[in-house]
């Protein structure tokens, strides 16, 4: 519960860093803006070309670094937009309006909604019934021979599979291994949440893959529960958490292309 605690804490820690990031982009459109107004053509193609740099490699941080298409796409269109004053800006800005379009059409898996669809499914499974049910638990040795024997019989179980005729092996589970099932179950949907958090995707099939595996050997698949569960974790293991994003590293030498065109300086 503290593990999950920390992990929604994380989330929206980082959900909040991105809206600042967000506001942050705005406003230095806003006050690109405010200045424009102060400056004569020359200057402003200068202060132009430097703040669409700043803008595309902010896009390109988002996109490599971050995995955040979204403000990718905004650092662009700002981007795309800032470039408007600069003779001979239409190529370029061309060019940035193709990749933010292209930012904008990639379909990124909403972690929060996958999470609460796999907790659900975890959920389930920790009380779906077992194949085999397991045998009852010891109770306490009786005094006297009959404890011997008791005992006797004890370690004939550690020892004997018990197997119906024509039917697969299925093998019947002690209490202690039912309790170790449930342990292994709940600690490889955890692992897959956190690989889930960091859109790891390899990671995440790999432990949704363990727990079908094992759900297919120990749990029951009579009860609805079980199976709609099943049918989430293998639907969950064919997302791709990191579909592709364009390519946006030839963006730089399009504006080193204009700059030089137009005769400004890197800097403002």
């Amino acid at each position: 519960m503290v593990a999950a605690e920390q992990r929604i804490d994380s989330l929206e820690n980082w959900r909040s860093t991105a809206s600042e990031d967000l506001v942050a982009l705005e406003k230095r459109a806003r006050d690109l803006n405010a200045r424009v107004d102060q400056l004569g053509p020359a200057r402003l193609a200068v202060w132009s070309l430097a703040e669409a740099d700043y803008l595309v490699r902010s896009a390109q941080r988002a996109a490599a670094f971050d995995y955040d298409p979204a403000r990718a796409a905004l650092a662009l269109n700002l981007a795309s937009a800032t470039l408007a004053p600069v003779p001979g800006s239409a190529g370029a800005r061309m060019a940035l309006d193709k990749a933010r379009a292209a930012l904008e059409q990639v379909r990124v898996p909403d972690v929060g909604v996958l999470s609460s669809e796999l907790a659900q499914a975890a959920r389930a499974l920790q009380v779906s019934p077992l194949r085999e049910p397991g045998t009852a638990p010891v109770a306490a040795a009786a005094p006297g021979w009959r404890g011997a024997v008791q005992q006797a019989w004890q370690q004939l179980g550690e020892i004997i599979v018990v197997q119906r005729v024509g039917t697969p092996v299925q093998p019947l589970l002690r209490p202690h291994e039912i309790q170790y099932l449930r342990q292994q179950l709940a600690l490889k949907l955890t692992a897959a949440d956190f690989a889930l958090q960091r859109r790891d995707s390899s990671a995440f099939q790999r432990e949704l893959a363990d727990v079908q595996l094992w759900a297919d050997a120990y749990l029951s698949a009579s009860e609805p529960a079980t199976t709609t569960a099943l049918g989430t974790v293998t639907r969950l293991s064919s997302v791709d958490l990191r579909p592709p994003l364009p390519d946006l590293s030839t963006l730089g030498a399009q504006l080193d292309a204009l700059r030089r065109a137009t005769g400004a300086d890197r800097g403002p």
